[in-house]
C-alpha cells in the first residue's frame, strides 16, 4: 500500500483517506511509503492549507498531520518542486483545455483536475479545491 494508492480509492470520504494515510505514516517510522506525491500531493496540500474552513468538525489543529503534509512537502521537492508542479500544464478533465496548474481545481472525490469554469463534476460527491 503506497500514500497515492490510498489517495486514488474515491470510496472513502477524502479526510477519512488523508487521515488513514497519517496514521499508517506514523505507525510506520514515518517513511517515505505513506507519503503523497504527484496529483495526491496536490490534493493533500491544497486541501491542509484550508481544511478547517466551513468544517466544524475539524481539529483546532493536528500537529501530526502538519507532520505528515510537510513530509510529503519535502518528498515533492520543497519550495522549488511546489513552485514547479504550479507551473507546469494539466488538462481540465471535463472541457479539455490546458491550463498551468495553480489554475486549475482539484476534487476530493476523484483527483480530477477541473477548470473553474467547469465546477464541480456531475457524478461526484467530491469537492473542488
Amino acid at each position: 500500500m503506497t500514500g497515492d494508492r490510498v489517495m486514488s480509492d474515491g470510496s472513502r470520504p477524502f479526510q477519512e483517506r488523508v487521515r488513514h494515510l497519517r496514521d499508517a505514516w506514523a505507525l510506520n517510522g514515518r517513511g517515505r511509503a505513506f507519503l503523497v506525491s504527484g496529483t495526491s500531493f496536490f490534493a493533500v496540500y491544497c486541501w491542509s492549507l484550508n481544511y478547517r474552513i466551513g468544517d466544524p468538525t475539524a481539529p483546532a489543529y493536528d500537529a501530526e498531520l502538519a507532520e505528515f503534509v510537510a513530509a510529503s512537502y519535502e518528498l515533492n521537492g520543497g519550495s522549488a518542486g511546489w513552485n514547479a508542479m504550479l507551473n507546469g500544464r494539466e488538462t481540465c478533465s471535463t472541457c479539455h483545455d490546458w491550463y498551468r496548474l495553480e489554475n486549475l481545481g482539484i476534487c476530493t472525490g476523484c483527483l480530477r483536475h477541473t477548470c473553474y469554469g467547469c465546477g464541480d463534476h456531475e457524478r461526484c460527491a467530491g469537492e473542488l479545491l
